[in-house]
C-alpha cells in the first residue's frame, strides 16, 4: 500500500506517493485532457492504496476516478490543513507531498465526501435554485424598466399574473425599449416552463421520501426546501449533536476569548450556504405561523433587530430538523428543548 497526496487544478493533478515509510517514491503530474494516462498511472499502484485530495469544489470527480480503480480516497478540509495554508514555500510538488505525509501519519483532517447520488441531487436542486433567482431577476428587469420610462403598472396583485401579462403586452414602446421588454418576457416564459417541468419531479421524490415528509411537517418548510434541507445536510449520522449540525449551516456565532473577556461575533461564512439559506428562509416563513417560534423571534427581535432574530430563528430550526430525522417524528414543538440565542 502507498499514500498518494494529490494537489488538484482545473486543468491538472500533481500526485506524490509516499510508501509506507514515509519515503518519497514518484512524483508526476497529469493533464486531465490525457484521462487514459491517468487511468493506467492509477491502476498500476498497489491495491488499497489510500489518496488525499484537498476539497475544493471540483474534486468529485476525481475522487470518484480514483476509487472506481480501488484507491481509497479522503478529502482534506482546506481551512483545517494548516501544514499547507501557512507554508512559506507553496507549490503544486510542496503541497502534494504534505497531504501525502498527513494521510502517512494520519493527521489529515478529514472533510465529508457526499456519494454521487446525494451530489447529483444537490446539484440538480441547485440549479432549481438558480431558477429561482433568475426569474426573480428578470422580473426586476422589468419592473426597472417601467420605472425608467415613468410607467405607472396597473394595482394587480401580480404584475406577471394573467391581467398582469395583458397590460406588459398591450405597452407600446419605442423600439429598443419593445425588444427588451419582449425579450425579458419570452425568458421569463421558458424559465417558468423549466420550473414548472421541475415541480413535478420534485413532488415525486417527496412521495418516496418519508424523510421529506416529515421535514414538511416544519412550519415553512415546504417541497423544494426540505429536499434542499435533505441534500445539504447528506447523512444525519456524521453530526454527533444539533450543535454540530447548527455550526455545518453557518448559524453559530463565532466566539473570541480571552482571560475574562468573551466576544460573540457574527456567524461565519465558512457553513454551507445552501443549507443556510434553505434555513433562513423557512424562519421568515415560520415566525409568523409558528406560535413558539414567533416568540422566540420577537423576544430576540427587541434585544438586537429583525435580522439577528431571523438568524437565530434558523439556528432554532436547525435544532428542530435535526430532532425530527434522528427520532423519525413529525414536528411537535414541545417536544423540542430550547435553544440559547447567542
Amino acid at each position: 500500500m502507498v499514500y498518494i497526496g494529490c494537489d488538484q487544478h482545473k486543468q491538472f493533478c500533481q500526485p506524490a506517493v509516499l510508501n509506507e515509510s514515509g519515503t518519497l517514491v514518484e512524483e508526476k503530474k497529469f493533464y486531465h485532457s490525457d484521462p487514459n494516462a491517468l487511468r493506467e498511472y492509477f491502476a498500476s499502484l498497489p491495491p488499497n492504496s489510500q489518496m488525499a485530495i484537498e476539497a475544493s469544489g471540483f474534486e468529485s470527480w476525481l475522487a470518484d476516478f480514483a476509487q472506481e480503480l480501488g484507491i481509497r480516497v479522503t478529502l482534506s478540509h482546506p481551512l483545517k490543513t494548516r501544514a499547507i495554508a501557512e507554508a512559506k514555500i507553496k507549490t503544486d510538488k510542496v503541497d502534494a507531498r504534505t497531504l501525502a505525509k498527513l494521510l502517512q501519519t494520519d493527521f489529515l483532517p478529514p472533510a465529508y465526501l457526499a456519494p454521487p447520488e446525494i451530489r447529483r441531487r444537490r446539484y440538480f436542486l441547485r440549479f432549481r435554485l438558480c431558477l429561482n433567482r433568475y426569474r426573480s431577476s428578470l422580473k426586476n428587469r422589468v419592473h426597472s424598466l417601467l420605472h425608467h420610462l415613468g410607467i405607472q403598472p396597473p394595482a394587480v396583485t401580480d404584475l406577471f399574473g394573467v391581467c398582469g401579462r395583458q397590460f406588459l403586452d398591450s405597452l407600446e414602446l419605442e423600439e429598443g425599449y419593445r425588444e427588451a421588454l419582449h425579450g425579458y418576457l419570452a425568458l421569463l416564459d421558458m424559465t417558468e416552463a423549466r420550473v414548472n417541468c421541475l415541480k413535478k419531479r420534485l413532488a415525486a421524490y417527496v412521495k418516496e421520501s418519508p424523510e421529506a415528509q416529515l421535514l414538511q411537517t416544519i412550519p415553512g418548510i415546504g417541497v423544494l426546501l426540505a429536499q434542499v434541507i435533505l441534500a445539504e445536510i447528506g447523512t444525519l449520522a456524521r453530526f454527533s449533536s444539533p450543535g454540530k449540525l447548527s455550526s455545518y449551516a453557518g448559524l453559530v456565532p463565532s466566539l473570541h476569548q480571552s482571560g475574562q473577556t468573551l466576544y460573540h461575533g457574527p456567524c461565519p461564512q465558512q457553513g454551507n450556504k445552501f443549507l443556510r439559506w434553505a434555513l433562513v428562509e423557512a424562519a421568515q416563513t415560520a415566525v409568523r405561523k409558528d406560535p413558539l417560534l414567533k416568540a422566540f423571534y420577537d423576544r430576540i427581535k427587541r434585544k438586537k433587530g429583525s435580522q439577528k432574530a431571523v438568524v437565530a430563528a434558523a439556528r432554532k430550526m436547525s435544532v428542530i430538523v435535526f430532532h425530527i430525522l434522528s427520532k423519525k417524528e413529525p414536528y411537535r414543538y414541545s417536544a423540542f428543548p430550547q435553544v440559547s440565542p447567542a
